[in-house]
């Protein structure tokens, strides 16, 4: 739909979430263009979102239409291209309908973490997402050019839903704000054009199942995967960020750092209901969830308790040996997988089986009392990072610890 011109456009920022854009204008006249979400697959308009009444929060919106002459117009006068036309709004200062008044004055550029397709380079396909093709590939940085090795995830728009694209995107809005070394981080969205890519870091030996099934690890190396996982969950809570599918097919590892990652299921907030006619992953879910459909962090506990079951176990599935429905009776039943290891610290098997596997969820030990819990038999430290923060005077903030808190000086 876009042409070199208008994908070169500072205020063209392609597929923008309404739940982006009031973000994004905040004085009256500012404006953007955007491109809308289709009402149905390879259906959609370009849009031009202006701040109306700052005061009230009131944004208007505008479709572009395109005219039988394959021109492109708001209101009665058209115009070759979309770059033609909101210049000439700009500069004539001319209200965008007669029936109010609504001028542009002031365009919006895209933000450091909407990326520009030219900047993007995908090498090798490494297998199908959710929404797409995955692919590793290159990130030139806008700060002093540097390529980085980055996981590409591809998606068609033409051939998207509207919900599926909500949740691709919600998805990304999620990811922006982590920055911890054992959650895997999102450089950013290109969504000027088409495909639609969503660029992460690239760990370097992939889905931690996967690396389990191929790689023989000493129990000393998956206590320091488990310990390395319920930081990065701690500090998701801390974030009030449910994950909602912890399992090791949902973690990467890399440079030997568990990355937790597939953000798709997750939402922001103490409790979540979900419908509970949804599919979900029945071996990894805590029994209230089973009966309820509610989850709580409590109930990222019991996933990260079975995901720690299957680091154990050399990424093998849970429950061996039986189906799906007999899961679903015998955990509310109260029957707990087994945890046997040769040399296994009974402290790693009382919070897992009592703190992590416990029935009632007010009895489960929080992340953050187990990732306490797990350092102090691992003897692991925990990781001291920058997240790039900053105080009102420019200087740095303080690093922080492993939670995402300040740490103590």
């Amino acid at each position: 739909m876009t042409d070199g011109s208008l994908s070169a456009a500072p205020w063209y920022h392609g597929l923008l979430p309404r739940e982006d854009i009031k973000t994004f204008l905040r004085c009256e006249g500012d404006f953007l263009v955007r491109m809308s979400e289709p009402k149905e697959p390879g259906r959609r308009e370009f849009v031009l979102s202006v701040m109306f009444d700052s005061k009230a929060d009131v944004i208007k919106h505008f479709v572009i239409n395109r005219t039988s002459t394959n021109k492109y117009s708001i209101d009665k006068e058209a115009f070759d291209n979309v770059v033609d036309l909101v210049k000439h709004y700009i500069d004539t200062k001319q209200s965008l309908t007669p029936h109010y008044k609504v001028i542009v004055s002031r365009p919006t550029s895209r933000r450091s973490w909407q990326l520009d397709h030219v900047d993007i380079e995908s090498t090798k396909k490494l297998g199908e997402g959710a929404f797409g093709e995955v692919h590793k590939g290159t990130l030139k940085l806008r700060k002093g050019g540097k390529k980085v090795d980055v996981a590409i995830k591809l998606a068609k728009l033409d051939v998207m839903t509207k919900e599926q694209i909500k949740d691709i995107m919600r998805e990304a809005r999620l990811m922006r704000d982590f920055n911890h070394p054992n959650v895997v981080r999102l450089y950013g969205v290109a969504a000027t054009q088409e495909p639609l890519m969503l660029v992460m870091e690239l760990a370097s030996n992939g889905a931690l199942d996967s690396y389990l099934q191929k790689n023989e690890c000493m129990l000393d190396k998956k206590m320091e995967m488990c310990t390395q996982s319920a930081w990065g969950i701690e500090y998701l809570h801390d974030k009030n960020c449910l994950h909602r599918d912890i399992a090791s097919r949902n973690c990467l590892y890399g440079d030997g750092k568990v990355k937790i990652s597939d953000f798709g299921l997750s939402r922001i907030g103490a409790t979540y209901q979900m419908n509970p006619k949804c599919r979900v992953p029945i071996r990894w879910l805590a029994p209230e969830t089973l009966r309820t459909a509610m989850y709580s962090q409590k109930t990222d506990v019991w996933s990260f308790g079975i995901m720690c079951w299957e680091i154990l176990n050399n990424g093998q599935e849970p429950y061996p040996g039986m189906m799906v429905a007999e899961v679903h009776v015998k955990v509310k039943e109260g029957y707990r997988m087994p945890l046997e290891w040769p040399g296994i610290d009974s402290e790693f098997v009382n919070i897992i089986m009592n703190r992590c596997w416990a029935e009632n969820p007010a009895e489960r030990y929080s992340m953050a009392d187990i990732s306490r819990g797990f350092e102090a038999f691992t003897k692991i430290q925990r990781p001291v990072f920058d997240d790039g923060s900053k105080n009102s005077d420019g200087s740095k903030v303080a690093s922080k610890d492993g939670t995402g808190r300040r740490k103590k000086k």
